[in-house]
């Protein structure tokens, strides 16, 4: 299922019903047009100014040459321009207005007068009032969403775990049943923080041994804004492999990203993973993973895309299994619309272990791909599948595992 997204209303920015130009104006309005078009929310302000200089009354304009002051961080001007806009007949003009004075206001901590803006334009019969409940939504306290996955899938190494690198050279291929169920709640409505249990178990048709269960408990804080993204979150996961302990692991992490022309933004990342393994053939795993991320993506209504550099550092129990990763990552999302989401994930990573590992160095390459669909309000199917190839200087230490999935997702919420 597809997750709101906050930039909905810029896509329909670009389309808006411009009133006639007088001759004398149209060459800098189109200019500004097409500038903010291409996201060149800078190029645009000049010619958006000329045009609304010689007709101030052209709200279009105005709320054009808001949103370019807004995206280039000149609040001052952006605001009266909005207030402006926010009281054009047009409904499509009043509305946008009101949602990028909504974001200022959030982006200035002041929430109620943001929840005002957000619920004007949720109650109107604009196509702006999904965005806006979307945006109201993020805010509110009594929400509540659950999801239900139901996948068979296919693996090829079962043996080779989500902890560990413990691969089974034959007879490791197997079909499996998937089943997640994750409830989430916001319980604040002046804090945009959401509680999260997902409880799965993956049962095994051959391969018993592997039956694995698992519970994910969640706390994240989030903001959004067209300028400004950040994320705070705290995880607790336990887990049981083929009826007894497997894992216990602590997750916090952290992430900001900051739009710096148009689509385009930066984004850095940090994650400290503490985990515990209990099977005497997993133990060495146990230990300590940093991960940092520098980040460089576009994000549209439509579409994502992001490009990644990784360094993580490995300390685990057993010296040999110790480990320096770093590599290039590359993912993307498309919403083709029509209730159809796909998205995508490419990493190649070098590997560097540790003096007691006899100079291992592995190359590890990974791909995932899932495809959305929703057949309706509450209910969609997912195709999917993953690849995770590694290449040794070692021994015996190379491996290679894929999956694929088909399944179906029930999602509800008030």
């Amino acid at each position: 299922m597809k997750c709101p997204t906050i930039a909905a209303p810029l896509a329909l920015l670009v389309a808006l019903r411009f009133a006639p130009a007088m001759a004398d104006t149209a060459a800098d309005l189109e200019r500004g047009v097409a500038r903010f078009q291409a996201g060149d929310f800078a190029a645009a302000i000049e010619p958006l100014t000329s045009a609304h200089a010689s007709d101030p009354s052209d709200l279009d304009t105005a709320l054009l040459l808001g949103i370019a002051y807004y995206r280039v961080d000149n609040i001052a001007r952006a605001r009266p321009l909005l207030l402006a806009a926010a009281r054009s007949e047009d409904a499509g003009t009043r509305d946008s207005a009101q949602i990028f004075l909504g974001l200022i206001a959030d982006a200035a901590g002041d929430a109620a007068a943001a929840r005002g803006y957000y619920s004007l334009v949720a109650r109107s019969s604009s196509e702006l009032a999904g965005s806006a409940r979307d945006l109201l939504d993020g805010g509110r306290g009594e929400r509540l969403a659950a999801i239900v996955v139901v996948r068979p899938e296919l693996d090829s190494n079962v043996p080779l775990l989500p902890a560990t690198t413990a691969a089974v050279k034959g007879g490791a291929t197997d079909t499996d049943l998937f089943v997640l169920a994750d409830v989430r709640a916001r319980p604040f409505a002046a804090v945009a923080l959401v509680i999260d249990e997902a409880l799965s178990y993956r049962q095994q048709a051959r391969l018993v041994e592997y039956d694995l269960g698992s519970s994910v408990s969640s706390a994240t804080w989030s903001h959004r804004s067209l300028a400004y993204r950040a994320a705070l979150g705290y995880h607790f996961d336990a887990s049981m492999l083929g009826g007894s302990r497997y894992q216990l692991g602590h997750t916090a992490d952290a992430s900001g990203r900051r739009a710096i022309a148009g689509a385009l933004g930066i984004a850095v990342s940090y994650q400290l993973a503490v985990r515990t393994l209990f099977p005497a053939a997993y133990a060495g795993y146990t230990g300590i993973t940093h991960t940092g991320a520098v980040r460089l993506s576009w994000i549209t209504p439509d579409r994502e895309l992001e490009l990644a550099y990784v360094l993580a550092r490995e300390h685990t129990d057993d010296a040999t299994l110790s480990a320096t990763a770093s590599g290039g990552q590359i993912a993307a999302r498309f919403d083709f619309g029509h209730g159809t989401d796909l998205r995508l994930l490419g990493l190649v990573s070098d590997r560097r272990y540790g003096a007691a590992a006899m100079g291992r160095h592995d190359v590890q390459v990974r791909a995932d791909a899932s495809l959305y669909v929703d057949l309706s309000s509450h209910l969609g199917a997912v195709l999917g599948g993953s690849l995770l190839h590694d290449v040794s200087n070692t021994l015996d230490q190379g491996y290679t595992k894929w999956t694929g999935y088909l399944g179906v997702v029930v999602t509800t919420s008030p």
